[in-house]
């Protein structure tokens, strides 16, 4: 199994600091705040800026890590190659380069300072907006070209996702099935539905127009390889897993709600909480379930698309490092990771990426234990140690 990392300008490139920033997607953190209920994180504007992550120049293998200490600082620079993250809002919702001027020159100096490439957000709402099967890319392979014609490479995400900070919707046709079938989005327990990206629960259900999402999916991520003039070698297909809650309508009576402290209700308290009940048990593996069933299905589908070309494809996988010294992990539970101090959950990741010939982007450097405030409980140099450890089997 093989892992690359990312991070942040701020980044030491050390292993032993590696761990989650989540810098690429700007989501704005709520301390030791957790719901299985909550409809969605909402970003923050990009404006007109760079995110700078490195990536690995050779994705290297997850038992060559080391958690602990950084004899050979110097070699590990060599060996790191920056990628810096484009506005997310680079391509408009008309199809067009916004701030051209401004990118291209940013661009040129990108180059100028040693940077190897940049990541390129395409988005759903962007490039599929007013039919099924009606692809607009010019915005983003001129775009492309400007990257090229800068010496740059580039990554690409396929972002299957709306951004309401943004104003990028989900395309208009799959938002106009979504007034008449509002099942096809996330609920909550009171009936509210987020409406910023496909439920999992619809992933192989005929519900697009007789096509199941994943078909259609898959028929973007194979339109995005013909008709991209350039070599697009990063597919990050996000529904995203971005940790969205997958359980309907209702879940755990006991679980808090809305930006609730994890100790405000029983579930996940560390000692006699539900989350060790058999109920607590057949939740959580349902739960997990349904993002490692969703997770699998779109690896499968872009090694399907990727694998026979000179495309290389990636997966995130997000640190959620957030209260991991308690024993229940309520953070990593409700994003759908089942990992708590008696259970690994992350095997089962791993065995999905490895089956899928897929490479792991373990996203974050500049975190460090020591660096957390100590109310958040959090280890991200644990984590990333446990997700080694998985990779490694």
């Amino acid at each position: 199994m093989e892992v690359s990392v990312i991070g942040s300008s701020q980044a030491t490139v050390c292993t032993s600091e590696l761990v989650h920033g989540e810098q690429r997607f700007c989501v704005p953190r709520r301390r030791s705040s957790v719901s299985f209920f909550h409809p969605g994180t909402r970003w923050s504007n990009s404006g007109l800026r760079f995110t700078l992550n490195a990536i690995q120049a050779e994705p290297f293998r997850s038992d060559n890590l080391s958690i602990r200490g950084c004899a050979s600082r110097s070699k590990s620079l060599d060996d790191v190659r920056l990628f810096v993250g484009l506005p997310f809002d680079a391509v408009s919702e008309c199809n067009t380069i916004n701030h051209a001027k401004a990118i291209s020159a940013g661009l040129k100096a990108l180059k100028l300072l040693g940077v190897e490439g940049v990541e390129m957000p395409v988005w759903w709402g962007i490039a599929e907006k007013e039919a099924m099967g009606k692809y607009k890319w010019e915005g983003y392979l001129t775009l492309a070209e400007m990257v090229q014609d800068a010496g740059l490479k580039l990554h690409v995400s396929l972002c299957f996702h709306a951004n309401e900070e943004l104003k990028i919707p989900l395309p208009e046709w799959v938002s106009r099935i979504g007034e008449s079938d509002p099942g096809i989005f996330f609920a909550d327990r009171s009936g509210h539905h987020f409406r910023e990206c496909l439920s999992l629960a619809v992933d192989d259900l005929p519900v697009l127009d007789g096509k199941t999402p994943v078909q259609v999916y898959q028929n973007f991520a194979r339109a995005s390889s013909l008709h991209s003039r350039v070599s697009w070698v990063h597919n990050h297909t996000t529904c995203r897993g971005n940790g969205k809650s997958v359980m309907g309508i209702c879940g755990p009576h006991d679980a808090p709600s809305y930006d609730q402290m994890p100790n405000s209700n029983s579930f996940f308290k560390d000692h006699g909480g539900s989350w060790e009940s058999p109920y607590g048990n057949f939740f959580l593996s349902w739960y997990s379930s349904q993002l490692l069933s969703h997770g699998n299905r779109l690896l499968s589908l872009a090694s399907d698309e990727f694998g026979g070309s000179t495309v290389t494809t990636y997966g995130e996988v997000p640190l959620i490092h957030s209260l991991f010294k308690t024993r229940s992990h309520p953070c990593e539970l409700t994003a759908g990771f089942y990992n708590t101090d008696n259970r690994d959950g992350y095997e089962a990741v791993a065995e999905m990426f490895a089956r899928n010939s897929c490479k792991m982007i373990l996203p974050g450097m500049n975190l460090s234990d020591e660096h957390q405030p100590q109310e958040s409980l959090s280890s991200p140099e644990l984590l990333l140690a446990q997700i080694r450890t998985a990779c490694r089997k």
